[in-house]
């Protein structure tokens, strides 16, 4: 059996600023501007994106990881 973590994204606009959040295992929302939601991005893949390449999909739960849109 395979078990999936999910990451939750949400996408709001407060008082003319576009923010993305993002939330998994239940935790917290983390609340960011595109840009930053962006910049994250590009630093995990320049991190982990030689995991993903290698084939190896799971995280060091074992888990894989699910996208989920919240909004």
């Amino acid at each position: 059996m395979t078990r999936f973590a999910s990451i939750a994204t949400e996408e709001h606009v407060h008082d003319g600023t576009r923010w993305v959040a993002i939330r998994a295992r239940g935790a917290d929302w983390s609340w960011l501007t595109p840009e930053e939601a962006a910049e994250l991005g590009r630093l995990w893949v320049m991190k982990y994106g030689a995991v993903v390449a290698s084939g190896t999909t799971s995280v060091g739960t074992g888990r894989r990881l699910r996208l989920v849109d919240a909004a």
